[in-house]
C-alpha cells in the first residue's frame, strides 16, 4: 500500500534530559529535541494485518494538522520542528475517518462495511491516570500518526476501542463522500470540546465567549460556542479569510487585534464596547501566540471568567497572578480528545447538524500528493486541507 513516511536520526541534544522512557522506547515527548533531519516521502508498505481487537480500515478522508506540518518542517539547526510527542519512522496522519474491511479475533462491536472515525490518543487504560479517568493524560500513551502508523496511508489497523460509528453523519449528510470528511474532523472538534466542556467544565449559557485564533480549532471553537448558548461569539484573528470563515461558523463580531494595534485601539476596549462592559466568561487561546493575547485575555475576563489553552506554543506568557485573584479568574491547560464521552458527543452534535463543519474544507488532495497536501496546509492558505481516497 501506498503511504506518507517520516524518517528522522535520533540525535538528542547535548543537554536535553531523557526520561526512562525515552531512553527506552527512543520516543520522545519533545522531538524538536531528539530528532534529527526529518524527511517525508511516499513509499509502499505492507497492508496491515488486525490482531486481536483490531480493525483493518480502509481510509477515506485525512486531514491535515498544524502537527503535521511541523513534523515535516526543520528548525534552524536541522531537527524536526515539533515540541510534541513522537517516534520516528512513522506513517503520518491523525485526523481521518475510514471503512471497516476486516475485524480482528475477539472484536464484537464492528463489522466490515461500518463507518468510523478515531481516536488519534491511544490510551493504555491500565496505568494511574487511565484508571482516573485522564486518558489524554496516559503514562504510556501511543498516538496514531506519531508513534504508531498513521492515517496518510491506504490502510490502518486501529484497535476498535479507539474507533467510533459515524453511520450518523453518513446518514444525515446524504453524500458520502463529504460525509467522511466529516467524520475526519470529530478529532480535532474534539480537541477543542474537551478544553471546553471537559477540562473548564463550560460556561453558563447567555454569556460571552472569546476565541483566540481561527486555524480549525478556534473555528470549530466558535461553532461549540454557538451551539452550546454563548450570548456573542467574539473572534480575535489577523486573517481577513479566516475572520470571514468564523462569521460563517457563528461569530457574531470579529475583530483585527494587529491592525487595532497599529491604529492605536487597544482590542481589550474593543471588546469591552461590543459585550456591553459585561466582559467575557470563557477564552479560548487557540493561537499559540499566548505573548500576544493574554493581556488581552486578562482585562476582558468577567469574575470567575476561564481561559482555556487550547494553542500549541512555546513561549512563557505574562498574567497578573494578582489579577486573577481579585477577579478569580482560571487557566485550563487542555489537550486531546479523548474519553469523558467526548467522540460520541462530537459526532451526535454533527449528525443533528447543531454544527456544521463542511465549510472548513478548503483544499484537497489525492494520497499520492500527500506530500504537497503538507506543504500546501504550511503555506497558512488554506482553513483544513484534506487528503481524499
Amino acid at each position: 500500500m501506498k503511504a506518507l513516511l517520516l524518517e528522522a536520526e535520533w540525535k538528542p541534544r547535548r543537554g536535553y534530559r531523557l526520561n526512562e522512557l525515552e531512553r527506552r522506547t527512543k520516543s520522545s515527548y519533545n522531538g524538536n529535541q531528539t530528532f534529527y533531519n526529518p524527511i517525508v516521502k511516499l513509499v509502499d508498505l505492507p497492508v496491515p494485518k488486525p490482531g486481536p481487537g483490531e480493525v483493518l480500515a480502509k481510509v477515506k478522508a485525512t486531514g491535515v494538522c498544524g502537527s503535521d506540518v511541523h513534523m515535516y518542517q526543520k528548525d534552524e539547526e536541522n531537527y524536526t520542528a515539533y515540541p510534541g510527542h513522537c517516534k520516528f519512522p512513522v506513517v503520518l496522519g491523525h485526523e481521518w475517518a475510514g471503512e471497516v474491511v476486516e475485524v480482528g479475533k475477539g472484536v464484537e462491536t464492528l463489522k466490515p462495511g461500518d463507518p468510523i472515525c478515531v481516536e488519534e490518543i491511544n490510551w493504555c487504560g491500565e496505568c494511574t491516570p487511565c484508571r482516573a479517568g485522564l486518558v489524554n493524560q496516559c503514562q504510556f500513551l501511543e498516538e496514531i500518526g506519531f508513534t504508531r502508523q498513521g492515517a496518510f496511508a491506504e490502510y490502518v489497523a486501529p484497535k476498535a476501542k479507539y474507533c467510533w460509528k459515524i453511520d450518523s453523519i453518513l446518514e444525515a449528510q446524504g453524500d458520502e463522500d463529504q460525509a467522511y470528511e466529516i467524520g475526519a474532523m470529530v478529532e480535532p472538534c474534539g480537541v477543542a470540546y474537551n478544553g471546553m466542556f471537559i477540562s473548564s467544565g463550560g460556561f453558563q449559557p447567555g454569556g460571552h465567549v472569546l476565541v483566540a485564533g481561527c486555524g480549525p480549532v478556534g473555528l470549530m471553537s466558535v461553532a461549540l460556542a454557538r451551539a452550546a448558548g454563548a450570548a456573542k461569539v467574539i473572534v480575535m484573528e489577523p486573517s481577513a479569510p479566516r475572520r470571514k470563515t468564523a462569521e460563517t461558523l457563528g461569530a457574531d463580531f470579529t475583530l483585527d487585534p494587529v491592525a487595532l494595534e497599529k491604529d492605536g485601539t487597544h482590542p481589550a476596549d474593543v471588546i469591552m464596547e461590543e459585550t456591553g462592559g459585561d466582559g467575557i466568561v470563557m477564552a479560548i487561546e487557540a493561537s499559540g501566540v499566548g505573548p500576544r493575547v493574554y493581556p488581552v485575555f486578562e482585562e476582558v475576563l468577567a469574575p470567575n471568567g476561564s481561559i482555556v489553552q487550547a494553542g500549541m506554543g512555546g513561549e512563557r506568557v505574562p498574567i497578573s497572578v494578582l489579577r486573577m485573584q481579585w477577579q478569580q479568574l482560571h487557566v485550563h491547560g487542555s489537550v486531546g480528545h479523548a474519553g469523558r464521552g467526548i467522540f460520541p458527543s462530537v459526532i451526535r452534535l454533527l449528525a443533528a447538524k447543531r454544527i456544521d463543519l463542511s465549510p472548513l474544507v478548503t483544499a484537497r488532495f489525492p494520497l499520492e500528493r500527500a506530500l504537497e497536501a503538507i506543504q500546501q496546509a504550511e503555506k497558512l492558505l488554506d482553513v483544513k486541507v484534506m487528503v481524499k481516497q
